[in-house]
């Protein structure tokens, strides 16, 4: 059994999903990437999800979101399935999109850990050796978005839409601020971004200096097949943290807290799985409460 996630309305969450085998199927094009924010921004409206980065690469993404009403796990469900049926139709290919492996939500315990995270995924690209700047990666990247304050504005995939169904002919996507910086000027959350950018890119240049390595380049990054898939081993079975802050003591705190949810939760399971009709289970619990199965703690009132 998956260890069973604790869903609560307000927090931000770094997520993370993987393509099948590894493969290039999210591989850097205008019709890919444009089909790609049209279905994450319609599943944002529908379940009410502020997005504040997003990271395309050509086999997972990086996104960050503010779960504002504790929906995401239909949030996920919803958008993954709609851009996979996308993406499938697109390569004529009927074969799942998705690693089977459960959707990285990184739930972030603070500030510093929001603001590390978003640039680390802002910097995948220059980080994987593929580009030398954030700015030249040929897929989608919300950091020009995010700089400008603009929204990015997507037609319907035509490919894949009935054009006399209900969905919009176009979309329009605005980078949220995650809501811990909400108190930072414009001018000075554009410095900040750029200024963290700017030295991950720097550090990244002097670690292929050092190493003799080079970047493979935009062209190179376009002319992959989208069947192909790194050659590189990727580590298996390794640790998946489920919260995020360099602080130690917030880090205890919010591992400690997990461990009470899931030991009350399981206990709560086992105790309905042996037939007792009235049991509560702990705040938090999503699935069997959203099912109408089974009913669940108020939010504490502090």
């Amino acid at each position: 059994m998956t260890p069973p996630r604790q869903v609560i309305a307000g927090r931000t969450y770094m997520v993370t999903r993987r393509v099948a085998q590894r493969q290039f199927l999210l591989r850097p094009s205008k019709k890919t990437d444009e089909a790609f924010v049209y279905c994450l921004t319609v599943a944002a409206k529908r379940y009410g999800m502020k997005v504040c980065w997003l990271m395309v690469m050509s086999n997972h993404y990086h996104a960050g979101i503010h779960d504002e009403h504790g929906r995401f796990p239909e949030f996920f469900r919803y958008f993954h399935s709609l851009l996979a049926r996308c993406i499938n139709c697109f390569y004529g290919r009927w074969e799942n999109l998705w690693a089977t492996e459960q959707t990285g939500a990184l739930h972030l315990g603070d500030d510093e850990a929001v603001f590390d995270k978003m640039i680390y995924s802002l910097c995948n690209a220059v980080q994987s050796d593929l580009v030398d700047r954030v700015d030249r990666w040929p897929g989608f990247c919300s950091y020009r978005y995010q700089l400008e304050d603009r929204p990015i504005v997507v037609a319907r995939p035509t490919w894949f839409f009935d054009k006399k169904g209900g969905m919009p002919k176009h979309v329009e996507l605005r980078f949220d601020r995650p809501p811990q910086f909400a108190h930072v000027s414009s001018a000075k959350w554009a410095d900040k971004i750029q200024s963290a950018v700017g030295r991950a890119e720097a550090d990244a240049a002097a670690k292929r200096m050092q190493q003799g390595r080079r970047v493979l380049g935009r062209k190179a990054v376009r002319r992959q097949s989208p069947s192909s898939y790194p050659h590189s081993n990727s580590p298996r079975r390794t640790l998946r943290p489920r919260v995020a802050t360099k602080n130690k003591w917030r880090r205890i705190e919010l591992l400690r807290r997990n461990r009470f949810f899931q030991r009350r939760y399981r206990e709560a399971y086992t105790r309905r799985r042996a037939g007792e009709l009235e049991v509560t289970f702990p705040y938090g619990s999503y699935k069997l409460r959203v099912q109408g199965l089974v009913r669940c703690e108020p939010p504490p009132s502090h």
